[in-house]
Formats: C-alpha cells, sequence, structure tokens
C-alpha cells in the first residue's frame, strides 16, 4: 500500500509534465500561424495599393485622352423611356454610341496632332421628355460640356438602332465642329458626315456632277445638297473638311471656300464623284435593330 501510494504523486507529476509541452508545442504552432497569416494581411495589403495606384494612373490616363459621359432618362416613366433603358442604358450600347461616333468624327476633322482639337471635357446623352423639332439638338451648359437631347419619338421607329446611332452621330459631329459658319453649312457639314457612316444623306450607288451656280453654292441650300458640294470639294481638295473646320474656328468670311479651294466661291467645285460610306458598326448587331 505504501508503494502505491508512493508512485501516485509520480504518475501525476509525469502526466502534468507532458501535459505542459504538448501545450507549449501548440502555443508554437498558433503563434506561427499568426505570424504567417499576418505577414500575408501585409503583403495582400500591399498589393492591393498597388494595385489601386495602378488602376488610378491608369483612369488619369484614358480621362486625359477622352471625356465624361454622363446618360440621363427623363422620359423614363414612359414607354420611350423604357425602351431606351432597356436597348440602350441597360446594356450600355449608349455610352459605346457616344465613344464610337466621338472616334470616327475626330478621325475625319483631327486625323493627327497638327491640328488643335476642340475642347470636350462631359457629354450628355439625355432622352428628353417630349418630341423635339429635330431628332438631336446640341447645346452647351457649362463649359466645354455639351448635351445630346435625342427626342424620344426616335424610340419609336421600327430600325430604333439605326436612328439612333444617326441621332448621336449627328449630335457627336455638331459637338466636334466649331461654328463660325453660316447655319446652312454647318448643317450641310453634319449630312456629309452623317453619309460618310453610311447613316443617309448623298446617294451611296451614284455618280453626279456639282453644278454651277450664279450664286455662293454653299448658301441657303439643304443640307443634301450641300452635303453633295461637300462631298465634290473633297475629292477636289483631299482634306477640305478638316481645313474648313480650322478656319471656322478661327472666325468666318464669304471667301472662306474661296481661300481653301482657291477657286471662285460662287461656283462649286466642277468634278465627278462617286460616293463610298464607311462601314459604319457599333456592335454585332448584323440588322442594324436594336
Amino acid at each position: 500500500m505504501e508503494d502505491r501510494h508512493l508512485l501516485d504523486p509520480l504518475l501525476t507529476t509525469n502526466s502534468t509534465r507532458s501535459t505542459t509541452i504538448v501545450t507549449s508545442e501548440n502555443d508554437n504552432d498558433v503563434d506561427n500561424t499568426k505570424v504567417i497569416s499576418s505577414n500575408w494581411a501585409i503583403i495582400f495589403r500591399l498589393v492591393l495599393v498597388i494595385f489601386i495606384g495602378l488602376v488610378s494612373v491608369w483612369a488619369n490616363c484614358e480621362a486625359s485622352k477622352g471625356f465624361e459621359i454622363s446618360i440621363t432618362n427623363d422620359a423614363a416613366d414612359f414607354p420611350a423611356g423604357q425602351r431606351f433603358t432597356l436597348f440602350f442604358v441597360s446594356n450600355d450600347k449608349a455610352r459605346r454610341m457616344v465613344l464610337k461616333t466621338s472616334k470616327f468624327v475626330e478621325g475625319l476633322l483631327y486625323p493627327n496632332n497638327s491640328n488643335p482639337k476642340k475642347q470636350v471635357n462631359h457629354v450628355i446623352l439625355r432622352l428628353a421628355g417630349q418630341n423635339l423639332t429635330h431628332t438631336v439638338v446640341v447645346d452647351s451648359g457649362k463649359e466645354y460640356e455639351y448635351v445630346l437631347h435625342i427626342s424620344p419619338s426616335v424610340m419609336e421607329e421600327t430600325n430604333v438602332n439605326h436612328d439612333m446611332l444617326s441621332a448621336v452621330l449627328r449630335g457627336m459631329t455638331r459637338i466636334w465642329l466649331y461654328e463660325n459658319a453660316p447655319t446652312s453649312l454647318i448643317d450641310g457639314v453634319v449630312q456629309y458626315i452623317s453619309s460618310l457612316a453610311g447613316l443617309g444623306g448623298v446617294s451611296d450607288s451614284s455618280s453626279g456632277e456639282s453644278p454651277e451656280s450664279d450664286e455662293i453654292w454653299w448658301k441657303d441650300k439643304s443640307p443634301l445638297a450641300l452635303a453633295h458640294f461637300l462631298n465634290c470639294s473633297e475629292v477636289h481638295k483631299k482634306g477640305f473638311i478638316r481645313l474648313l473646320n480650322q478656319a471656322m474656328k478661327v472666325g468666318w468670311h464669304e471667301r472662306t471656300v474661296n481661300d481653301l479651294l482657291g477657286m471662285s466661291a460662287k461656283v462649286g467645285p466642277k468634278v465627278f464623284i462617286t460616293v463610298h460610306p464607311h462601314q459604319f458598326v457599333i456592335d454585332d448587331d448584323k440588322n442594324g435593330e436594336a
């Protein structure tokens, strides 16, 4: 009995020491795990900071090359507004249209860095709350901010994608054009660029000769007739539209066209033309419908 009594404390002591050793080893594992987790957390934060920094630099570079775009819908409670949201806002197509048409017009008016580009900081595409006299009306609010007011009647067209694209292209053309010129001439340039995009204007399939006139050929003519004359001028002198736009930046007088073409402004350039419109594609739509 005494021997058994003497052994009990020894067994208890050994058991306690063993437990203590195991506990100490577990603590070390926990500490190591905490250190590793802490290191990974620091690395993750550093990577996140670097990533955010790179994104910010990229965003600033992109912003410096382009302009801000906003889309608003003043007819949201009406069928036209609901259709606009479904076909052009929910899939971001309206924004893509602004970018694509802008790139097209910029390529024509500012093909290189030799000509200073008109400053555009913000474009607002707005579906108006009521029908307008034109499919698109452009005005300027703040400095370098332009608003494309789209008539909701566009949403009622059968080929709504084509008509919407045409309206946005015409609007972006007016934004990028300098406007120190007669309204009729501006309208003619808009019509001409629309025809180049294959969205209506000069006939796509026929050739013609610009008629001579006793009057100044660009004055008080229909946009379609002026688009025809402007196409003749571009054939006669490559880059005419770009030069005309730069001339409108500094001012306007009735000899401007004469100076650019090197001929009397009372006679349109007499050349045969055939119009070959650009293939203008926004997305993968085959039939041009939304």
